[in-house]
């Protein structure tokens, strides 16, 4: 676009004027940068020019160009600071209509909704201005936007396209409250906006499952079904959620109105745990969105991810008379999530949210501990190979106990060793003393032992024939077993051994000396303490108690 453009579109000429902005629009449609218009302010006189027409009512044959030039040109963050202003933003807001929502009877009739393309376009202008501009935030605030919004939520049904404009507004909302903490205090304390996310939610599943019923054409309910764009609504709506429940700390006391929501949340989250969507990546999605959300959920909802089973119903994973689909829904993002970890490498983004969660499913409810460790970490039959060996979840996930990223590292030791009810014994049976020491060290039971007893004393251990056949050849350092070694000792004679035995002591006090390595104890504790000298290791041995 040249000067003489931009001319073109400030004048009056309307037919002229839509001439040149849809050419404009289709030859930028996915273009995000316009650096030529920073020269001889063409940015600043091209978007003065839209706005003066949007601001216009005789200029209504051009409002819905303007708005999509807008859009296109609102990615680019160059000068964006620099050209918000308050009347701009005021004049989209209100042509998304959101004002149109604020204390209105609650009669509401078409002549107070926008038309689609103009409130559509306005909404997709906002959210690109909001996530490039912190002016444009900080205006938000000092608007009645907030208002708008979450009066809007109370009233989707009165507008004939409500899932083009639901989408974007919940954009926004997401924007606004990850960027702007005083705007998200307003609307999740003053404005009440999580009760009516919950329920905008609650009717996205009911949407979807009445949609179900009808395909099926059968009275009772099937599955829940998303379309692609109630699944891309549903997430918006749980990343609000998650910027609004998200605590400071995870001992941090929760009111009796939180507590509400939580109750009132969790059925829905579990039901979208269960629902389809029209591909896997869409899937992931949701289960990622649902993860990160339950990172914020007090553990003590946790159980309502698991409702009781009721009578002839036709389930895939059942535990105890309960239903496990929620359940095993994170187990399937945690699969993927590792998959996806090997290619990008991004550990701690991938993993740490479902880790979270399943450690506090895990810690907080004995029947999903059950189901998950029989998952995770089922009897063991072939012990011929370290654990960290295989495609196994329970393989994947010991090569993790090794890992340099400590946040997931530690994560994972405690997933493991909440499945294996805090046991010393039963950790390194399934893990490998070598990839559990650093977990033991932590926790002071490198002698043995257990953590707090917390759970059943119902032993769940049943060893298979093969397990107990390979037991005694078991070397539970690597946590398998290993073929028979040729002993080096052997045809040498005593003066050989010896000078061997001297050689390997000159090693050690070279690599001590030079501090290589340093030698340790256990101390009371039972964490590891470094010794000055190595005859403190036969002076002080560790009191080994069994688990």
């Amino acid at each position: 676009m040249d000067e003489n453009e931009i001319s073109i579109i400030g004048s009056k000429d309307y037919e002229e004027v839509s001439k040149t902005l849809n050419s404009f629009i289709k030859n930028n449609e996915d273009k995000f940068a316009f650096p030529y218009l920073s020269e001889r302010n063409m940015r600043i006189s091209l978007w003065a020019a839209l706005f003066e027409h949007l601001q216009d009512k005789s200029a209504t044959s051009v409002h819905t160009a303007c708005l999509s030039a807008l859009r296109i040109l609102s990615r680019d963050k160059s000068e964006v600071e620099n050209l918000v202003c308050e009347r701009w933003m005021i004049t989209l807001i209100e042509k998304a209509g959101l004002y149109n929502f604020i204390d209105i009877s609650e009669d509401v009739t078409d002549n107070v909704i926008p038309g689609k393309e103009i409130a559509v376009e306005a909404m997709k202008c906002l959210c690109n201005v909001a996530f490039n501009s912190e002016v444009a935030r900080a205006l938000c605030a000092h608007t009645s936007i907030g208002q708008g919004l979450v009066a809007r939520l109370r009233s989707y049904n009165e507008i004939p396209y409500k899932e083009d404009i639901m989408l974007f507004d919940m954009k926004l909302l997401f924007i606004l409250t990850a960027l702007r903490q005083d705007i998200r205090c307003k609307i999740k304390n003053e404005l009440h906006g999580m009760v009516y996310l919950i329920n905008c939610l609650n009717d996205l599943v009911l949407e979807a499952t009445e949609k179900r019923i009808e395909a099926a054409g059968v009275d009772q309910i099937q599955q829940v079904v998303l379309s692609d764009k109630q699944e891309a609504i549903a997430c918006e709506i749980l990343k609000t959620q998650f910027n609004m429940m998200y605590h400071s700390g995870p001992d941090e006391s929760i009111s009796a109105e939180e507590e509400a929501l939580c109750l009132k949340l969790m059925p829905i989250l579990t039901t979208l745990l269960m629902a389809e969507t029209s591909t896997w990546d869409k899937l992931t999605e949701l289960h990622s969105n649902i993860a990160n959300l339950l990172t914020s959920v007090p553990p003590e909802f946790y159980q309502y991810l698991s409702p009781e089973c009721s009578e002839g119903e036709a389930l895939n994973y059942v535990y105890d008379g309960k239903n496990m689909e929620a359940v095993h829904a994170l187990l399937q993002l945690l699969q993927h999530r590792l998959t996806i970890t090997m290619s990008t490498g991004n550990q701690y983004e991938n993993l740490s949210p479902i880790l979270t969660v399943l450690n506090k499913s895990a810690r907080n409810v004995r029947a999903h501990r059950k189901y998950l460790r029989q998952t995770v970490l089922p009897p063991l039959r072939d012990v011929s190979r370290p654990p960290e060996q295989g495609n196994t979840l329970r393989n994947q996930l010991c090569r993790l106990l090794t890992t340099p990223v400590t946040s997931v590292r530690d994560l994972v030791a405690e997933f493991l060793f909440i499945l294996c009810k805090e046991k010393v014994g039963r950790m390194v049976k399934y893990t490998g003393f070598g990839n559990a020491a650093g977990h033991l060290a932590q926790k002071g039971l490198m002698c043995g032992g257990r953590g707090p007893i917390q759970y059943s004393s119902s032993s769940e251990d049943s060893d298979t024939e093969e397990y107990l056949e390979a037991q005694p050849h078991i070397d539970p350092v690597v946590g398998c077993t290993r073929p028979p070694r040729i002993n080096p000792f052997e045809n040498m004679t005593e003066e050989q051994k010896e000078y061997e035995a001297m050689k390997l002591v000159n090693l050690f006090d070279k690599m001590l000396s030079e501090g290589v390595v340093k030698p340790a104890t256990i101390g009371p504790d039972g964490k590891p303490k470094p010794v000055e000298h190595v005859l403190e290791m036969r002076e002080n041995p560790p009191n080994r108690s069994q688990s």
